[in-house]
């Protein structure tokens, strides 16, 4: 696909670059792999790409760039076009033009003094002011802000963000922060409509957290964010009325696909995630002011390597048992997106596939005890192999689960055998600080021996066995509970759609299948992936509950011990 039409004139340096490192990357005067890895990573992690978000100009220079080594290396283009494959994915909201807000006679300007929020519907609404304190009921608690609800009925809800004790992480409020939870409670009152109160940077974090959520469920009543100070302008008011006039908006995200044909009859898949953060609207664990995150590490370091280990195998003299899928998947970081859309559209048999390498964060190996992280390791017998792979000073740590926070999990859950290979966290995951300077090449290039090292060993035409992992949990460390499941990030309906069932957790001794949305925990309503976490944190080990979810038409109910 040709990408110019769609980049801004302020990319067009970037363009240049790209051309000049093509002749210095893939030209015969480069000097050693190491060079290679050094520009690979210099131009994915470099500022004019903006941090590489999915959806972005960033992102398409990135998948320009991975196809033109790819049509350098000599890759059979393997995508729907060439060598790319694309997802749509939620990227918000689209304001239409009606947005009125208009309190005591006062209008107010969309964007600037309110903002709908992603959750709400679009509709007229007029009524009463009734102020509800943090809009939070917690009867474990004690604590209830709609302790009358007959007099709410009919009226318009204010509800401050956040709950009691907002600034101690161990208050037992934590689990009632949600939006989500705020809306339940004044749907459920037959309230108008619901205005959040709070800090510019508050509302702000609400948005750009929800920007990508694929599941966010509308409400049936309009929810309105309003800054404090406004408010506190304005706290006399009795009566407002409004229109929110929204919809939501759609991006699209490619996956990069070259292929190595040997006539096999299994194919081994070499994948690695190339989105990143953008400027850390989302996923960042920077507090600081807007800044690109460039992601050297995560994931350009991984991509190098594959760029690299594509041109080895495609150039090596040995007979090889197996054909090869290169795999560049964008939007890892909202949620496995391009992953899981592949593995549900894939462009090769998912029967043919032997196993799935995945490299995401490769680049910071330890110079002094170096220790490498590969997971999966209990997805088949035959890893048993990494235990004779020594190279030099490198100790291997192994991770048995198949299930983690990478394009690995989207393979495993098609019952594929599958490895992550991990250099280690650090204090720059996820923030501004991950740069290019910070990589360690002499460790990727160990990397990159070790890999080889297991292709080759593994190099026969016997297919490997696949073997499901135990002891595996989707749930946050926050939660000590959890049905044993895999959320489907992708669905984009009410409540939590299961996308995968671990053998012998709760949710598969109550029977609970792969396409069942859980819509009740107890007495918690879910409507989304957060009030399914909401739900389960209420429990602890061996508490009994009940569980319901709908399976198709039908509505299930069961009985469940954490």
């Amino acid at each position: 696909m040709n990408y110019s039409n769609q980049i801004t004139t302020n990319h067009r340096f970037v363009l240049f670059l790209l051309l000049f490192l093509t002749i210095d990357v893939f030209g015969q005067s480069s000097s050693s792999t190491e060079k290679l890895l050094r520009q690979h990573i210099s131009y994915l992690a470099d500022d004019r790409l903006e941090g590489r978000e999915t959806g972005s100009a960033g992102e398409k220079l990135a998948a320009e760039y991975i196809v033109k080594a790819f049509e350098h290396i000599g890759l059979t283009p393997k995508g729907e076009d060439g060598f790319l494959q694309s997802f749509k994915f939620n990227s918000g909201q689209v304001l239409g033009a009606t947005n009125k807000l208009m309190i005591d006679g006062r209008d107010l300007d969309v964007s600037k003094d309110f903002f709908p929020a992603v959750e709400s519907s679009s509709q007229t609404f007029e009524g009463k002011l009734v102020s509800v304190g943090y809009g939070i009921k917690a009867p474990e608690l004690k604590h209830n802000d709609y302790s009358k609800p007959k007099k709410l009925k009919g009226k318009v809800i204010i509800a401050q963000l956040g709950a009691p004790e907002s600034d101690n992480p161990h208050s037992d409020f934590q689990n009632y922060h949600s939006v989500q939870h705020k809306i339940t409670n004044a749907e459920e009152v037959g309230a108008k409509a619901l205005i959040l109160i709070g800090s510019q940077k508050e509302i702000d974090n609400k948005i750009y957290k929800k920007k990508h959520i694929q599941n966010v469920t509308i409400s049936k009543i309009p929810v309105i964010y309003l800054e404090s100070e406004l408010y506190t302008s304005l706290s006399a008011a009795k009566k407002i009325k409004g229109t929110i006039d929204q919809s939501r908006a759609s991006k699209t995200g490619y996956n990069i696909l070259g292929y190595i044909n040997n006539n096999a009859a299994t194919t081994i898949v070499i994948g690695g995630h190339y989105d990143h953060l953008g400027y850390g609207h989302f996923g960042s664990l920077y507090t600081g002011k807007r800044l690109i995150h460039n992601g050297a590490d995560d994931n350009s370091s991984g991509i190098a390597l594959l760029i690299e280990l594509a041109k080895k195998l495609k150039n090596t003299p040995k007979e090889q048992k197996n054909n090869y899928l290169f795999a560049c998947f964008s939007g890892e970081e909202l949620g496995l997106y391009g992953s899981n859309h592949f593995t549900k559209n894939p462009t090769i048999s998912l029967e043919t596939v032997n196993y799935m390498l995945n490299f995401d964060m490769v680049g910071r190996l330890e110079k002094e005890d170096p220790i490498l992280a590969i997971n999966g390791t209990g997805t088949s017998p035959q890893w048993s192999v990494l235990d004779s792979l020594n190279i030099e000073s490198i100790r291997i740590k192994k991770g048995e689960s198949g299930v983690g926070p990478s394009d690995h999990t989207s393979f495993y859950l098609k019952d594929i055998p599958v490895l992550h290979f991990f250099s280690g966290a650090h204090e720059d995951y996820h923030k501004p600080s991950d740069d290019e300077n910070k990589i360690n090449y002499v460790g990727i290039l160990l990397v990159q021996k070790i890999v080889t090292k297991l292709i080759d060993t593994l190099n026969s035409s016997t297919k490997l066995s696949f073997t499901k992992t135990k002891e595996e949990s989707n749930t946050p460390p926050k939660f000590t509970v959890g049905l044993g499941v895999i959320p489907d990030y992708l669905f984009d309906g009410e409540g939590m759609r299961i996308d995968g069932v671990i053998d012998n957790r709760v949710a598969s001794k109550a029977g609970f299948q792969v396409g069942d949305i859980v819509i009740q925990i107890g007495e918690t309503i879910v409507k989304d992936l957060n009030m399914y976490m909401v739900g389960l944190s209420k429990y602890k080990k061996g508490d009994s509950t009940e569980v319901t979810v709908k399976r198709k038409e039908e509505v299930i109910k069961k009985e469940i011990t954490f």
